[in-house]
């Protein structure tokens, strides 16, 4: 979805809330049943025109677009990534559709796990990205000349350690 603005973003932002999957387990009243990314692309235009030795931010403005012109695109990207928390059963007492769903969590989580241990050794060498779709989505922002910057909200709970 092409966005202009930060209220349209925002408007973006909430339809995704309001359609991510939660549910109740016996851990937590509103636990995510799945990841939710958020996928901000920006661009930026900037036209030059090496006859007037002169450049223009023009940002998607459309300005002069003679044939001498050098228009140089810049993009970047930012992905806002929620993780649903990896689960135990018998802390969730989950059943049914809810521990399919529990395992499925986990198995990307664990993938996502392998790709970071992978990508912090000297010499990695194959990283299996495809072992997850969730990793698969992410491996331009995990790979290359990306940064990264992972915030956790862990349960200060002695009784989930091993989660």
């Amino acid at each position: 979805v092409a966005v202009k603005s930060l209220e349209q973003l925002m408007e973006v932002f909430k339809i995704g809330e309001a359609n991510k999957s939660v549910g109740s387990t016996k851990m937590n009243d509103r636990s995510s049943r799945s990841h939710a990314i958020l996928k901000i692309i920006l661009e930026r235009k900037t036209t030059f025109n090496p006859k007037d030795d002169d450049h223009d931010d023009k940002e998607n403005a459309g300005g002069s677009n003679a044939a001498s012109d050098l228009v140089i695109k810049t993009t970047s990207t930012l992905n806002l990534v929620d993780l649903a928390g990896s689960e135990s059963v018998r802390h969730t007492g989950a059943s049914g559709m809810q521990k399919k769903e529990g395992g499925m969590i986990n198995q990307s989580l664990l993938t996502l796990s392998k790709v970071l241990m992978s990508l912090g050794q000297k010499n990695p060498g194959h990283i299996n990205y495809r072992d997850s779709k969730l990793t698969r989505i992410l491996k331009p922002s995990l790979s290359g000349n990306a940064r990264m910057a992972v915030i956790c909200c862990i349960s200060p709970s002695g009784k989930y350690v091993e989660e």
